[in-house]
């Protein structure tokens, strides 16, 4: 993920430039000014004319000429004058990390400017502010001096680079993925990037929306990227900056719009519950083609498979609102089973899992679903169970076929929990948007085909009510086969059972 943009250092420069050019190697530069040694204090000169006036400066004007961004590093050539001014400017309250050999300069990273200072300002910072995960796109901190975490053990950090990074990182990192896609679907408090053009800025500010609500970025002092957040600063919910030597930590919250929370109540009866479901809950008639109008919106309009709700029951309505609505924050629940926060499973629509009580819990979760169930039988015995072992085995045969063609990394989790005891029930979850597309775009790249193949092979429609629901009790499991081999944070919640429906 790193920039892709060069990074051009502007040096000013105490040393001869040929001694320079000899030593620095291929490595991209601008010597905006030169310097040399006049007792405690120093002359500046570019293009043969003297800086500020035409005077000999004393350190507080040059301390003053750094921290403006003219120059992103003084440098000297010579290890004895550099030592000379360090020790000087030390004993007169003055240390710069701006302020460099050349040996120094030549291990400074090539896309940004380095600055140890500001890395040290930076992990104090996350401390302090109560940043529990980050993720640093670009690898920022395998890049510079800072090789633990200094006693930043609060602050868990994730790093993404496509090239091996040094063993030490390990201090720094606790996971190193390859690229974003490898991150998958996890969730960071914050996000942090190197400074960019604002072009690839934007750019990037859009790529890391489902992984963090929070971006952290530098911007030297007067560069392009600095002026774009100043200018747009309205744009962010939130933009702080903070100091660091040449250049500013800026961190940036996006401007989100109120969260559209929706559980959808998946029925094929009438219900009780009109008018005293919680906000946000929203009852769908699934398997409502060709069926007697219950009053509830069906799962037949738009894109729909209303048709195979006999054969997979709530995956229809699953399929309905995943295509044809835009809600921020979804869910599915049963007409007869709802998520609850208590412990006491006994039905009451007063604990029934609100859409505050639900957003809270995905500040730290990417997903809630059932607790986690362990039976005596395995999955696939606990089908046998309802379908007889011939038609089981038909089933499974045609579905690990297709996971196999359109999902061939999902085998192995698909192997493992056919034949474990445990098992997340129901197909009942909320989440996030963006979880729920990454789920169903996975289940219904390979569901919709297996079941027309088993209609097309045996008489689902003819068979009573358990075989019939052959590719259903098979669905149920997929949600775990997927939560198996994607890294989400789950938190399992209780589910109430409502009698007499």
């Amino acid at each position: 993920m790193q920039n892709k943009s060069l990074f051009i250092p502007n040096i000013l420069l105490c040393g001869d430039e040929t001694d320079f050019f000899s030593r620095i190697g291929n490595r991209p530069f601008k010597i905006v000014g030169h310097a040399e040694i006049s007792g405690e204090d120093f002359n500046f000169a570019q293009d043969n004319k003297i800086f500020f006036n035409d005077k000999v400066q004393e350190l507080p004007e040059l301390a003053e000429y750094l921290k403006s961004g003219a120059v992103d590093y003084f440098i000297f050539n010579k290890m004895k004058d550099f030592a000379a001014f360090r020790n000087n400017a030390y004993n007169r309250g003055f240390l710069s990390s701006q302020v460099v050999s050349l040996e120094e300069f030549k291990t400074t990273p090539l896309e940004f400017l380095y600055d140890v200072n500001a890395d040290f300002r930076l992990l104090h910072y996350l401390k302090k502010s109560g940043f529990k995960t980050v993720l640093d796109v670009d690898a920022y901190f395998s890049r510079g001096q800072i090789f633990t975490k200094l006693g930043n053990d609060f602050t868990t950090i994730d790093a993404i680079s496509d090239k091996p990074l040094p063993p030490i990182t390990e201090n720094i990192y606790r996971r190193i993925y390859k690229n974003l896609a490898e991150v998958g679907l996890k969730r960071y408090d914050a996000a942090l990037i190197i400074e960019r053009n604002p072009a690839d800025f934007a750019t990037m500010y859009i790529l890391l929306e489902n992984f963090s609500d929070k971006i952290i970025t530098f911007a030297r002092l007067g560069s392009e990227l600095e002026k774009h957040i100043l200018e747009n600063a309205d744009r962010f919910a939130e933009a702080v900056g903070m100091h660091g030597g040449a250049l500013n930590w800026y961190f940036l919250k996006r401007r989100k719009p109120p969260e559209d929370f929706c559980v959808y109540v998946v029925t094929h009866k009438p219900t009780p519950h009109e008018g005293k479901l919680p906000d946000g809950y929203k009852i769908i008639h699934a398997g409502h083609e060709g069926k007697e109008d219950l009053g509830y919106p069906g799962d037949d309009t738009g894109d729909n498979i209303s048709r195979l709700n006999l054969y997979i029951n709530e995956i229809t309505a699953l399929y309905w609102f995943w295509k044809n609505t835009k809600h921020t924050t979804l869910g599915l629940a049963h007409y007869r089973r709802f998520f609850t926060e208590s412990d006491d499973p006994k039905f009451a629509y007063e604990k029934i899992l609100t859409n505050d009580a639900a957003q809270k819990i995905l500040k730290d979760y990417d997903i809630i679903v059932s607790e986690l169930y362990c039976g005596g039988l395995t999955q696939r015995e606990f089908i046998v169970n309802d379908c007889g072992k011939e038609l089981a085995n038909l089933g499974e045969n045609i579905l690990r076929k297709h996971i196999l063609q359109a999902q061939p990394d999902y085998l192995d989790a698909f192997e493992y929990v056919m034949n474990s005891t445990t098992l997340y029930k129901c197909n009942m979850f909320v989440t996030r948007r963006n979880v729920l597309d990454a789920f169903c775009k996975w289940l219904f790249s390979f569901i919709i085909d297996a079941t027309e193949e088993a209609l097309r092979t045996v008489n689902l429609q003819d068979m009573s009510w358990s075989p019939r629901r052959l590719m259903s009790f098979l669905a149920e499991r997929m949600l775990t086969v997927w939560l198996i081999k994607n890294r989400l944070r789950i938190k399992e919640l209780t589910i109430m059972q409502v009698e007499g429906l």
